[in-house]
């Protein structure tokens, strides 16, 4: 079972520099956190890019889907101008060039993969291609995506990957078994005292997004939550410095 940090950065440190840059993820790593999460996507000629939406709108100054775009037209954009002056010209990542920083930060990586239009299959069979290139680091692999989750686990089982959620179905537990997940991650509003404690119980790692408020974070961990996402690690990390002690436990 991987371990994972009580304190994931979301997108990086995405309160204090552009999500998904390695900019975000450099300050992550100044404020102390251990691993970051980050949203994988393709390009139009199939190469693995950091960007959440489906479009280039919000976080760049290009515009239409992503997977539109070859990877030298995105990384011709500015992905940092529209967070603050600071950051313009910081360039939307390649996956390679995020896990080469992380190697060297000696951090970790949450991946979440994310077709956003794109074909899921061929998105993982080139995030298994770049993670067998890359250095080896610490690696979490995650997805709304069933038909990712499936083929993560078909072709790279040795990889945890975790199965994201916005709600927790009744059949929650057969549905886990028929994924073949390693842990769940879940919007920690959809969770109950009794149902984190359900999960928790079963020996699943459950990962909560996105949490920037500490008594919140800190009620989580007396659940017996495993790790919390957040766009704040600086005050969280400052707050909670070591996982809590479950309460329920």
């Amino acid at each position: 079972m991987i371990n994972i940090p009580h304190i994931v950065a979301h997108r990086g440190a995405s309160i204090e520099a552009p999500e998904n840059t390695i900019a975000a993820f450099r300050v992550a790593g100044a404020r102390g956190a251990k691993w970051i999460e980050c949203d994988v996507t393709l390009s139009s000629d199939d190469k693995c890019v950091l960007i959440h939406d489906d479009t280039l709108e919000r976080t760049t100054n290009g515009t239409g889907p992503i997977h539109h775009s070859d990877l030298a037209s995105l990384r011709a954009l500015d992905a940092g101008g529209w967070f603050s002056d600071i950051y313009k010209g910081e360039r939307i990542p390649t996956l390679s060039d995020t896990l080469e920083t992380l190697f060297y930060m000696e951090m970790g990586a949450n991946l979440e993969i994310k077709p956003s239009g794109c074909d899921p299959v061929r998105l993982c069979h080139e995030v298994i291609a770049e993670l067998k290139r890359a250095r080896d680091l610490p690696i979490l692999i995650s997805s709304f995506d069933d038909i990712a989750v499936a083929e993560m686990r078909k072709h790279a089982p040795e990889l945890p990957c975790g199965w994201l959620l916005e709600t927790l179905p009744k059949d929650w537990k057969t549905e886990y078994e028929r994924l073949g997940a390693s842990a769940i991650h879940i919007d920690h509003a959809a969770l109950t005292p009794v149902s984190a404690a359900e999960i928790v119980d079963a020996g699943i790692p459950l990962v909560c997004y996105t949490i920037n408020d500490v008594d919140r974070a800190k009620e989580l961990f007396s659940w017996g939550v495993t790790s919390v996402i957040t766009d704040d690690p600086a005050k969280l990390l400052a707050a909670i410095p070591r996982r809590p002690f479950a309460a329920h436990r």
